[in-house]
């Protein structure tokens, strides 16, 4: 098992509150979280269920359109007026969400109190005439408002829930159905492909990449002057000015030189990503050499993002911008070493 990083949230107080591992090997992953204060140790398995708001709702979002199509969940954004009551809307399934995520680590009495106080308050701005939801839901009948949360374990929030949904149904909104209930949605009921690829997609993978030095991009012209004459001899068309294309050289020069240090950092951080990166781009390398490629519009720019593509379908949770740094010094390597042609 290695390790590949690990999260630490301090308390005000300078105490550990928690520990986030990600470990991994060729047999698969798993995360775990460890809980540490007031003389108390708690492990949990799987993935964590400490959320940002914030980023739980944006969670809950990409899982909503997933499973109602993105043109029909409506977000009720809150920093203006206020959310009344309900983040997101499925009209076309009369459905309304409101999120929320418990802040740190917790037991399931607080989490269930926690709960039923959110559902108390939500309720009541949902209820209220003039707190917008009246405005918004003009014409409609609502069925459900749902409370989505990370994780739901009382049935005491269940009980809870019936309690207020009744009162709802008594007072007659014209926006609300005969029907209508309060129920609790946590990761379960979401289907489970959608939701672990939105969890692969949390994890991402951000190396600490060093920009390349001076001295680091001497060396790699330095070293075999061979390869910034490839540079110059490709690049000149496309930038005949010769203090210009010295520039060009030595960018492209630099993007290699960072590339190789985004490839050492993922190395040292997510071995399995490493390895399926270097793979992919190793396989590249070759069809280009056998002139297998056959780029329409501009071939520099229509390889930069073909690579990029490529590498991050094969690392899905891989930082972007990573990505984008080692495609493009992939594509300078292959520049200086001549398989790749732009003619």
């Amino acid at each position: 098992m290695r390790i590949y990083c690990a999260e630490l949230n301090l308390c005000s107080g300078g105490g550990l509150r928690w520990i986030t591992e990600y470990s991994g090997s060729s047999n698969g992953a798993c995360w775990a979280t460890h809980f540490h204060g007031a003389g108390t140790t708690r492990a949990l398995a799987g993935e964590s269920d400490i959320w940002d708001g914030d980023e739980w709702e944006g969670h809950v979002l990409h899982l909503l359109q997933a499973e109602h199509g993105a043109h029909n969940v409506q977000k009720v954004p809150a920093k203006h007026l206020g959310d009344c009551g309900l983040d997101f809307i499925c009209l076309h399934e009369q459905l309304v969400y409101q999120c929320y995520a418990v802040q740190g680590p917790v037991d399931v009495a607080v989490r269930a109190d926690k709960q039923k106080s959110k559902i108390t308050t939500d309720i009541k701005k949902f209820c209220d005439p003039n707190g917008g939801a009246a405005a918004i839901l003009n014409g409609q009948k609502i069925k459900r408002w749902i409370l989505a949360v990370p994780l739901h374990d009382s049935k005491a929030v269940v009980e809870h829930a019936a309690k207020k949904a009744a009162e709802v149904r008594a007072k007659k909104l014209p926006y609300v159905d005969d029907d209508f209930q309060i129920i609790i949605q946590d990761r379960e009921t979401f289907d489970a492909d959608t939701w672990n690829h939105r969890m692969l997609l949390r994890k991402r993978i951000r190396p600490i990449v060093p920009e390349p030095t001076d001295e680091a991009v001497a060396a790699v012209s330095d070293g075999d002057q061979n390869l910034a004459d490839n540079l110059r001899a490709k690049m000149v068309k496309r930038v005949p000015d010769p203090g210009e294309l010295e520039d060009v050289v030595d960018d492209l020069l630099r993007v290699f030189v960072q590339s190789e240090n985004a490839k050492d950092a993922l190395r040292s951080m997510a071995p399995d990503a490493y390895e399926n990166v270097v793979r992919l781009i190793s396989e590249r390398l070759r069809r280009l050499r056998l002139g297998s490629r056959r780029l329409v519009g501009d071939p520099l720019d229509a390889e930069i993002d073909s690579l990029k593509t490529a590498i991050l379908a094969a690392v899905p949770n891989l930082d972007p911008g990573t990505a984008d740094t080692i495609a493009l010094g992939a594509v300078s390597d292959w520049l200086m070493r001549c398989p790749l042609k732009l003619d």
